[in-house]
Order: C-alpha cells, then sequence, then structure tokens
C-alpha cells in the first residue's frame, strides 16, 4: 500500500497502464476499479476476450460497450448533429464547431427526462421513504443507430494519426467525444482542460517505443480513460491507496455533510454497522472506530453547464448513515429517550445542511434503535459515541460513475442481462429539488475485492 500517495505515484501508477495497454507487459499493472475482470457481477466470457480484446483495458470496454449496451448510445435528438460531424473530412475539426448545439441538445434531453419522471408523481409533499421512490427513465435512443461506433472508430483514427505526428490541438476534442460517448448527458461536463495535460503526458511517454498501430491506438483509448480519472478534483487530497488483488482503490475523505442521498437504506442493516463500529472500537489500540471506506463519484449537479460537481455516494449508504446516526447520538445522547426526536432531528439536519431524505432516512434508524439492544450497547459505550461529534469526514474509495456499467434493481431484466442505469441518473436521484430516490438497494454497481479498514 502507499500510506502517505502523491498524486504523483498516481500518475506513475496511470501510466504504468497506459505502457500495459501498448505493450503488454510481463509485470501487469493493478487496475482501477471498476475495471478489473467483471460485468454485472460476473466474469467476462472467453468469447468476449477474444471478440472484445483486453477486457481490462478501456478499449476492450469500449468496444464491448458500443456493441452490446445500445441504452448507452448516443440519444437521438443528438443524431443530426453527429452526422453533420460525420459527413466532415475531419470529425476532430468538426465537433469543435458543433459543441456548443450537441450540449443544447443534451440539455433539451435532460429537461425531457426530468419532465417524463415528475408526470410519474402522484404526490406534491414529501413525509416518508415511499414518497420519493421513482422509477428512472432513460433518454431516447435509436437502437438502429451506427452512429456511436463510426464516431469512436474515426476520431481515435484520425487522433492516433496525428498524435503520431507530433501534433495535439484535437486532443481536447478526442477526450470531449470519448466522454460523451461513455456518458451523452453528463460526460461533456467533465474537466477537460485539466485531462489534456494529463492526456498528453502519458502519450509522450510512448514517443520512443515502435508500435503496432492497433497497439498505439488501444494505449491512447487507455490513456484517455486515465486523464478523465485522474482530472477528478476529489484526488487531489488522495489519502491512501490500497492495493488488493490487482486492484489499485485511491481513497480519500469526504465531509458527510456534502454528501446527499439518492438511495435509501435499510434501518436493519444500519442498526447491524453500528453495534460493529462500536464493538470493534472498543477492541482497537486506539480506541478508534474503523470502516470499510464507502464509494463515491464526482458527478455533474444540475442545472448543466454551470461547472458544479457534487460527490455522489455510489455503494456505502448504510455506513454513511450509521456515521450521521452516532454523530446525531454523540451531539444530542438524549434523542433515543425523546417521545418525539423530530425538532432535535430538523435542527441537527439544518445545522449541517442535510436535505429532507437524510431526515426521514435518520429518523426511521433512530426509530428502529429505539427499545433495541442496539441502543443499551450505546448507551455503554458512551465513552466512545461522544468521540463522533468530531467525526466530520467518512473515508472513501474515489470512482468513475461512466466506468461503471451499473444493473438498476426497479425494472425487469432483459432476456441476457440487467437492465442498467445510466451514469447520468446520478444527477437525478442526488438532486434535492427534484425529489426522486431510488428505493434501498435499488442499483447495483458491484464491489471491489478487498478493502483496509480506514480510520473515521
Amino acid at each position: 500500500d502507499l500510506s502517505s500517495p502523491t498524486f504523483e505515484n498516481l500518475l506513475d501508477l496511470a501510466v504504468f497502464r497506459v505502457l500495459d495497454a501498448a505493450i503488454c507487459l510481463s509485470t501487469r499493472p493493478p487496475r482501477l476499479f471498476p475495471t478489473t475482470e467483471t460485468v454485472f457481477g460476473r466474469y467476462f466470457t472467453s468469447e468476449d476476450w477474444h471478440k472484445y480484446g483486453d477486457m481490462e483495458t478501456e478499449m476492450g470496454r469500449m468496444n464491448y460497450m458500443l456493441s452490446n449496451l445500445p441504452e448507452r448510445g448516443i440519444p437521438a435528438i443528438c443524431l443530426p448533429t453527429i452526422d453533420t460531424v460525420l459527413s466532415s473530412s475531419c470529425v476532430l475539426a468538426s465537433w469543435k464547431r458543433v459543441l456548443r448545439r450537441l450540449e443544447s441538445c443534451v440539455s433539451e434531453e435532460f429537461s425531457w427526462v426530468i419532465r417524463q419522471m415528475q408526470n410519474q408523481k402522484s404526490v406534491s409533499s414529501y413525509s416518508s421513504k415511499s414518497d420519493f421512490i421513482s422509477v428512472p427513465m432513460d433518454y431516447r435512443i435509436n437502437p438502429r443507430s451506427q452512429h456511436a461506433k463510426q464516431l469512436w472508430n474515426r476520431s481515435l483514427l484520425e487522433i492516433s494519426v496525428q498524435i503520431s505526428q507530433g501534433r495535439f490541438e484535437h486532443a481536447k476534442s478526442f477526450l470531449q467525444i470519448f466522454a460523451f460517448l461513455k456518458d451523452p448527458l453528463g460526460g461533456l461536463e467533465s474537466a477537460f482542460d485539466k485531462a489534456v495535460l494529463f492526456f498528453v503526458y502519458m502519450v509522450a511517454s510512448l514517443a520512443k517505443t515502435p508500435l503496432h498501430p492497433a497497439r498505439y491506438r488501444s494505449a491512447i483509448v487507455q490513456a484517455a480513460q486515465e486523464a478523465l480519472f485522474l482530472s477528478t478534483p476529489l484526488l487531489q487530497d488522495i489519502n491512501h491507496v490500497h492495493f488488493t488483488g490487482h486492484q489499485q482503490l485511491p481513497y480519500v475523505y469526504v465531509a458527510l455533510d456534502q454528501l446527499p442521498r439518492s438511495e435509501f437504506s435499510i434501518p436493519g442493516h444500519v442498526v447491524h454497522i453500528i453495534e460493529e463500529m462500536l464493538t470493534t472500537a472498543e477492541y482497537s489500540a486506539l480506541h478508534t472506530c474503523a470502516i470499510a471506506p464507502i464509494s463515491v463519484s464526482s458527478y455533474p449537479g444540475l442545472p448543466l453547464g454551470k461547472g458544479k460537481h457534487t460527490t455522489v455516494i455510489i455503494d456505502g449508504n448504510h455506513r454513511a448513515t450509521a456515521t450521521m446516526v452516532l454523530r446525531l447520538i454523540a451531539k444530542h445522547p438524549g434523542i433515543l429517550e425523546m417521545k418525539d426526536p423530530d425538532d432535535v432531528l430538523s435542527a441537527f439536519c439544518a445545522d449541517h445542511k442535510l436535505g429532507l431524505k437524510w431526515k426521514i432516512d435518520l429518523a426511521d434508524v433512530l426509530m428502529a434503535l429505539r427499545n433495541s439492544p442496539c441502543s443499551t450497547l450505546i448507551q455503554t459505550k458512551m465513552h466512545l459515541v461522544r468521540d463522533f461529534r468530531g467525526v466530520d469526514t467518512i473515508p472513501a474509495l474515489v470512482v468513475r460513475e461512466d466506468n461503471f456499467f451499473t444493473a438498476c434493481q426497479q425494472r425487469p431484466p432483459l432476456d441476457d442481462r440487467p437492465r442498467l442505469l445510466l451514469p447520468f441518473h446520478q444527477a437525478l436521484f442526488n438532486d434535492e429539488k427534484l425529489g426522486f430516490a431510488f428505493p434501498q438497494a435499488g442499483q447495483v454497481h458491484g464491489r471491489a475485492v478487498g478493502f483496509k479498514p480506514m480510520p473515521l
């Protein structure tokens, strides 16, 4: 592990993966989660590896996505604009000229999806979890369209030729196309100026290595994925890098008060986690509480185009709720004995700028705790609980949402695989004003194999 990592360490590891994509090193690099081995919670098949390439490289994963996941395709509203790009002699140059028009189409489609989901709602006020539960809707596509594959193949060919000639004037356009294809409604909000610097640096590391054109293109694609990940603002405060299996898991600490909720917790699960936290803390050397890091991603907030990004919980809602409940009890030790703790809970949420979904989630856990054995445990461990007054951050694994093929649990599966949630759903379900929420375990991202418990 790297216990005091620098950002340069992350950059070096990214270059390691780019070089591996170029020449298939004898010592393979660790992979970022979730780019290791699996899709929909199971291993890629041998047929997938032979058909699409190395499924732990971005080239293989892009080939798989564009061939098998039509719902991740280009929105139908954008296709006329993409036609303009494809009809030009240079798609990278044409891309710059249509970008504003494309952003307008994206914004219009986002608004359409929001309207459709709002029309599902039959309530005008929100007081319980069920009032928030919403079935996600996808953006509109043309499933027969080949635009995504054509745009990808042509842009990749053009950038590989240009880079081989030492030209990088269209690097930003290529990264924008790459991000757009992975996440059509949110990808164009990525931090491209920063990503270009990383991309050029990593690709330059290949300058003296003679490569077959196909391997060169694979390295360029890997560099694009790595550059967009490294541009995530959360990584500026990297705290620890854990290596497990052949995974690289970068951990940071994120502010609890700045985490919105997209999904509700199951109170019984939260109570069990509280019991584990207090019991393990009692027996730790320093009487400190350590937990498995949650997973978070930085995703564009609404409205689009404002440069606002929100840190959203991808996995770990129960751990986040358990930590917040212990903060609440530390600040108000008598709350479990109160017949009606609503005023205290409302004040706590107002002080910490927590939205209504947080309040409802916390209230349900308090109800489950009352008269439970865990309530007695909390009283006997109050010397540990009091320390939670000073807990304002939680350890988190940093991931990028568009790298996932996320399973949707609310909608019926397709014949051979789950229905997908799309990356842009994070913006909808984490926006407090829209009033949407997933039910408990409504989204399945999968989990990294192994973790390092990190102290609160």
